[in-house]
């Protein structure tokens, strides 16, 4: 394609810049816009006072092939770094420790009840096993044709495997990695993550978890494009002469656009000049989301990186991430840090509150599960997610499933690219940017 093509991406986050990416190596003239003065949206990584905190995403998978092979495209696979994957769930009032991803280390815990573990092996393992091929991290609208996404997981958890399998291991995985709670979720997409996460491997990024889009940037830049950050697109109009984007009160002309931010913004962005598309994005549900930063003048003195909670052990905290252990260097020596995560049900309410607020409705948590810590606590920083994380609804595949099928955006040289359009992870921003750029490529060409 011609250099004299010229195509607009809104939104720094991995699914922008993955679409940009691809987008120049094709010889397209590319300018990306964000809102925010940095990138990687929830890949943000803020630095502070000597510390590299992960705001929001935390750790990668070895699952997430479109995310691995970009790594390597871009030479930096010498900066991701295998973590321990040592976590712990908080049940009965004290830690268990647990690793996620491993069937041996799930059926020894302690963390959770005997009669779940017994019905892991017996019952959902061999569940998983059956339904392999209609649980596609990269396609899981399958699950949806496959009947396996017309009611919550709560409510399939509580008929076949009981209510202590949504208490123990359902709604801390949820809760604390997705943001979203088993009553809204889908229970196809959750047999997806649970296939997936059976023998699983995770891994930091050395620099915190931007450094992905941050080289992406980089190499953006290097190939000739643009990336203009601290700049909202108010406006988009599409004619036949191409789409025409406000830009601080100026004007400026694209052959095409690739719309990567969340979804909320998106709809908004797009409901004047593009109905269908919209409306299709009316059936995507959000959760506003909280995340707090702690910084310590001590290390936090355990062994495990994430702490979960389940539902009735913890007031306003899903989650707790200790920073310094992820097996990368991003907290000064000596220090510590932690990264909470507000419970999901309780972050729409506090989301407007003041710092203040929401740090102490945090703290009771974080004093049960750290005796002794607050008193290090050096520095406190809040995390607001407004647009915050997709909540994949019983239904929801079946709706990505149109989508799918190319009757969404038709031909038109406006396309949509996030999470959403996958899994909510950076795997699925990863997907979604790639597959953007090959539908747009397509449709210019063509024209």
């Amino acid at each position: 394609m011609s250099n004299s093509v010229r195509v607009a991406i809104i939104g720094a986050g991995p699914a922008g810049l993955t679409a940009a990416r691809e987008l120049l190596r094709e010889g397209v003239n590319v300018v990306v816009f964000e809102a925010d003065p940095w990138v990687g949206g929830k890949t943000r990584t803020d630095r502070l006072d000597g510390y590299q905190i992960d705001a929001s995403a935390q750790l990668f998978g070895s699952m997430y092939t479109r995310f691995l092979a970009l790594v390597d495209e871009l030479g930096i696979r010498d900066r991701l770094v295998r973590s321990p994957g040592r976590d712990a769930l908080w049940r009965n009032g004290r830690m268990h420790e647990v690793v996620y991803g491993s069937v041996s280390s799930m059926l020894a815990s302690g963390g959770l009840p005997l009669k779940t573990k017994l019905r892991l092996g017996a019952t959902y393992l061999p569940f998983l096993t059956r339904h392999g091929a209609d649980l596609d991290l990269h396609a899981p609208e399958r699950a949806a044709a496959a009947g396996l996404d017309g009611e919550s997981i709560a409510s399939w958890g509580e008929r076949e495997m009981g209510s202590e399998f949504i208490d123990y291991l359902v709604y801390p995985q949820l809760t604390g990695y997705y943001g979203a709670l088993p009553e809204e979720t889908g229970a196809g997409l959750y047999h997806v993550l649970a296939r997936y996460g059976v023998d699983v491997a995770v891994f930091a990024l050395q620099g915190g978890a931007a450094t992905l889009c941050e080289v992406l940037a980089e190499r953006v830049r290097a190939g000739g494009g643009e990336v203009r950050l601290g700049t909202r697109v108010d406006a988009l109009e599409t004619s036949s002469g191409g789409t025409t984007l406000s830009v601080a009160g100026a004007s400026e002309r694209f052959d095409g656009v690739v719309v990567a931010t969340q979804a909320p913004p998106a709809r908004e962005l797009l409901r004047a000049s593009h109905p269908a598309l919209a409306g299709w994005l009316d059936g995507v549900r959000t959760r506003p989301a909280l995340t707090v930063g702690l910084l310590l003048d001590r290390p936090a003195g355990v062994r495990y990186f994430g702490l979960s909670f389940p539902k009735d052990e913890a007031s306003a905290v899903a989650a707790i991430c200790v920073q310094e252990n992820k097996g990368v260097d991003l907290v000064p020596e000596g220090r510590g840090a932690l990264v909470t995560f507000v419970r999901p049900d309780v972050a729409p309410g506090l989301l407007g509150a003041d710092g203040r607020t929401i740090l102490d409705a945090i703290l009771p948590d974080v004093r049960r599960a750290f005796p002794g810590l607050e008193s290090h606590i050096t520095r406190a920083r809040v995390y607001r997610w407004p647009a915050g994380n997709p909540i994949v609804y019983p239904g929801y595949l079946a709706h990505l499933g149109t989508f799918r099928q190319g009757g969404v955006e038709k031909n038109e040289r406006v396309v949509l690219a996030g999470d959403y359009l996958y899994t909510p992870s950076v795997e699925g921003a990863v997907t979604a940017g790639t597959t953007a750029a090959r539908r747009l490529r397509e449709r210019l060409t063509a024209s």
